[in-house]
C-alpha cells in the first residue's frame, strides 16, 4: 500500500501569502523560490509538509524579524488567519465558526484544520464547559502558529476572556489549553 504524501493545500499557502502582503520584496520571493515556492508561477494544488513549514519558518522571520521564534510565529499565525480569511475558503470557514459558537467551534478543530492539509491530527478533550485541551499530531517544531490558529479562529465566535497556551510540546506535536 503507498503512502499518502503529507501536504498543504494550494488555498493555505494562499493565506500566507496574504499574510506577507507588503512584505515580498525581492529578497524574500529569492528565499521562498530557494524552498519552492516561486511566485512567478501559479500556486501549485498541494505542497509537501516540509516545504509549507520552511514558508511559515521564512514567513514569521520576515515579518517579525527581531522577536523570538515563539512570538512570531504567534503573531504569523494571527497574521495569516486574517488574510486566511479573505480567501473563498477562509470566508466559508469563518462564516460556519461565527454560527457555532467557541464550544461546537473548537469541538470541530479537526475538521476545521483538515480544510488546510492532509496531515494534521486533532483530538479534542472538553475537560469542563470552557475548559479544553487539544492534542495536535504532526504540526511543526513551532506550536505557537497552530495556537494562534485555534485561538484567533476561536475568537472569531465572539467567545470573550479566551485565554490559549501550549501546555507540552514534543515536536512535531503539541498539546493546547483553552478556556474562556
Amino acid at each position: 500500500m503507498r503512502r499518502l504524501e503529507q501536504v498543504v493545500f494550494g488555498h493555505t499557502v494562499e493565506g500566507l501569502l496574504g499574510a506577507l502582503e507588503g512584505h515580498l520584496d525581492a529578497p524574500l520571493r529569492a528565499r521562498l523560490k530557494r524552498v519552492g515556492l516561486d511566485l512567478e508561477q501559479e500556486l501549485e494544488p498541494a505542497y509537501p509538509r516540509e516545504q509549507w513549514h520552511q514558508m511559515v519558518s521564512l514567513a514569521a522571520e520576515a515579518l517579525f524579524p527581531n522577536l523570538s521564534p515563539h512570538q512570531s510565529h504567534w503573531l504569523l499565525g494571527q497574521r495569516f488567519l486574517t488574510a486566511y480569511f479573505s480567501t473563498r475558503m477562509g470566508r466559508a470557514l469563518q462564516a460556519v465558526l461565527k454560527i457555532l459558537g467557541p464550544a461546537r467551534a473548537l469541538e470541530r478543530t479537526a475538521r476545521n484544520l483538515a480544510s488546510g492539509s492532509n496531515f494534521l491530527s486533532v483530538d479534542v478533550e472538553r475537560l469542563a464547559g470552557t475548559d479544553y485541551r487539544l492534542m495536535v499530531s504532526h504540526g511543526s517544531d513551532r506550536p505557537e502558529f497552530i495556537g494562534a490558529l485555534c485561538h484567533f479562529g476561536t475568537l472569531t465566535t465572539g467567545v470573550k476572556g479566551l485565554t490559549t497556551v501550549v501546555e507540552a510540546h514534543a515536536s512535531p506535536s503539541a498539546t493546547y489549553r483553552m478556556r474562556w
